[in-house]
């Protein structure tokens, strides 16, 4: 099959990019023929990747030259020419939109201070409500995203399909011996004290502010967390370390005790599925979408994220808590079946 996927760029960063990337891997394991349309270009990872990869140059700056690239999109690309077509931006050309959440929750959710934001926001939602309007298939991350996209916008609900991410499970998996011994040692992870890992490249959704505050009030000795991805800010409190972006994550998370997702806002939260592959419990707010698969057995989804009830749950979790292998072959989770229940969905639909 020709599969062709849009996005802002193609390069390795956030949730959207890395799920680009795991797209593009599943289609071509399947024996597809992959093009990516993309405004910014890792020219070293397209090398690498094994699709072809097109840039569409804007000649604009920052995101007047992201609306400009979904302008062209618009207008030029041929959705025909492809057997499916799938787009992660807000593009409305495409058989599929993906969507990861909808801006007027982010909105509604996240405080805005930025000069001119509320311009900008006006045009996203321009943008989204126009995808929402042409594409003729919407794929939700989430039974929360789906529900938000109605609410936001007049969408039938027999659009729309919930279709969770997949997670790598080659590359996510319980690690043990020397590799965790390594990172343990490297981090201070040791028996005296509970070890959080909060990996975000996007803090102000993701409810670092409130982990924060409640870790101003929790006893040093006893807890630490580790923060993986985008750098903090200066002044934080001495049980919070910043580790910089990690790469190879899952010795990582096997060697903490507890992966903590507080989100203000998460259509999904990825990372809940890598740390439980991983062996390791996870903490999350009820705003995540990931918290839908979760049972007791995998941990905790609190009733808010407030810092009082951050602080509550984490000097209370028990140390040792270790979850069963396999969460993502039991929800379906893994890459080839992933891509399977796109092509079964949107191939065949009339």
């Amino acid at each position: 099959m020709k599969i062709a996927i849009l996005h802002n760029q193609f390069a390795r960063g956030g949730g959207m990019e890395s799920y680009l990337l795991t797209l593009v891997r599943g289609f071509l394991e399947r024996g597809d023929r992959v093009t990516v349309l993309a405004r910014e270009v890792d020219q070293a990872l397209a090398g690498e990747s094994g699709c072809s990869v097109r840039r569409i140059r804007t000649l604009l700056p920052g995101r007047f030259g992201k609306y400009r690239f979904l302008e062209i999109c618009n207008r030029r690309f041929d959705r025909t020419q492809y057997d499916l077509s799938l787009s992660l931006t807000r593009t409305g050309c495409q058989d599929v939109a993906v969507c990861g959440g909808v801006h007027p929750e982010t909105i509604r959710r996240i405080r805005r201070t930025a000069l001119f934001r509320h311009l900008h926001d006006r045009m996203e939602i321009r943008y989204e409500a126009r995808m929402f309007a042409r594409v003729p298939w919407i794929m939700a991350h989430s039974r929360q995203v789906a529900g938000q996209i109605t609410s936001h916008y007049p969408v039938k609900e027999d659009k729309i399909r919930v279709v969770y991410p997949p997670v790598d499970t080659k590359r996510f998996r319980p690690v043990t011996g020397e590799a965790v011994d390594r990172v343990r040692a490297g981090y201070g992870i040791g028996p005296e004290r509970l070890s959080l890992l909060f990996v975000s490249c996007g803090h102000r959704c993701k409810g670092l502010d409130q982990l924060l505050e409640a870790f101003a009030g929790l006893d040093s000795r006893r807890f630490q967390l580790l923060v993986a991805g985008s750098p903090i800010p200066a002044g934080h409190p001495d049980n919070v370390r910043y580790i910089g972006y990690v790469d190879d994550l899952a010795p990582l998370y096997a060697a903490v005790d507890l992966t903590i997702l507080p989100s203000d806002y998460e259509a999904f939260g990825l990372v809940v599925v890598e740390s439980l592959q991983c062996g390791t419990p996870v903490m999350v707010s009820p705003r995540v979408g990931a918290a839908e698969l979760l049972s007791p057995e995998d941990g905790i989804v609190l009733p808010d994220n407030r810092p009082q009830t951050l602080a509550r749950a984490i000097a209370t979790f028990p140390k040792g808590f270790r979850v069963r292998p396999g969460f993502a072959d039991r929800h379906g989770l893994g890459v080839a079946d992933h891509i399977d229940t796109i092509i079964r969905l949107f191939t065949a639909a009339p």
